[in-house]
């Protein structure tokens, strides 16, 4: 078993811009992969302040918040999502596939997740099947590709869900699809680093007994308490789960330090808009 990641080979994500100035972020292996893709930052969009501008919050959260507190508008969500879709690669009014995200170990299928809101934290779709997307405030976005059979995964990572192993049940999903896991290729978007994720003892302790000690920062490194790596412990699951050191970008930036470019639930609470992630999979 593996017990720690190498920082040695991950590629920094790349920024691009659209034509219509919405700004995302690719992995160089998904690109050289040929999948089309994208992490979000927040700008783009049409939303305004506090959630300026590319808010890719799901309408049907958007409804849930409670009066009093900021909300965007519908319209400006939706034009948002066919924005980044089109920067992603794909066209404005492509199908996506997203979740109610739950901070679970569940994976669900693309298709089903068309048919209902389904309560999971990852999505798997086929060759031919519709895009998959996710949503992020600072916990990990992961996207999963496998060339040799053109599915793919997009993965919801907080600390509860890497906990629970949702990274390796997403891997066992695709692998459940028929994808070749010795040659399916990942990418580690925008979240929150190590250095600003401080942790109670209590969430240490569960990543002790996920055999995740590594990705625990001791108190007197970045504060008095202790800090957690999330980076470091969604690519230790990967490479774990079999997918090749080499074959996993995992130096993101952070979503909490900088301000400019990501939103941050920890760093603005409610007035936090949504990062999004998303990936299709081959015709």
């Amino acid at each position: 078993m593996q017990t720690g990641f190498s920082r040695r080979y991950p590629r920094v994500l790349v920024e691009r811009t659209s034509p219509d100035g919405v700004v995302t972020l690719a992995s160089p292996l998904l690109a050289r992969a040929g999948f089309a893709h994208a992490f979000s930052t927040r700008h783009g969009g049409v939303s305004v302040a506090p959630f300026d501008t590319l808010n890719l919050q799901s309408t049907q959260a958007n409804a849930r918040i409670p009066a009093g507190d900021p909300r965007d508008l519908d319209a400006n969500i939706r034009e948002n999502h066919a924005r980044f879709a089109a920067a992603a690669g794909l066209a404005r009014d492509a199908t996506v596939a997203d979740l109610s995200q739950v901070h679970s170990c569940s994976v669900a299928r693309a298709a089903d997740a068309l048919a209902a809101r389904v309560p999971a934290d990852a999505l798997t779709s086929p060759r031919g099947g519709c895009a998959a997307l996710i949503r992020v405030a600072d916990c990990v976005p992961v996207l999963i590709a496998d060339p040799s059979s053109g599915h793919v995964a997009a993965v919801h990572a907080g600390w509860r869900g890497v906990v629970s192993g949702i990274v390796p049940a997403a891997v066992d999903a695709l692998r459940a699809i028929g994808a070749d896991v010795r040659a399916c290729v990942a990418a580690v978007g925008p979240c929150i680093s190590s250095r600003h994720f401080e942790i109670g003892p209590e969430v240490a302790d569960a990543l002790v007994a996920a055999e995740l000690a590594s990705c625990v920062v001791a108190p007197g490194v970045h504060g008095p308490k202790h800090h957690a790596d999330l980076v470091a412990a969604v690519a230790l699951q990967l490479a774990r789960a079999g997918l090749a050191r080499e074959s996993i970008d995992a130096e993101p930036p952070c979503t909490y330090a900088d301000r400019a470019r990501f939103f941050s639930y920890r760093r603005d609470g409610v007035a936090s808009g949504r990062l999004a992630a998303i990936i299709a999979p081959r015709a």
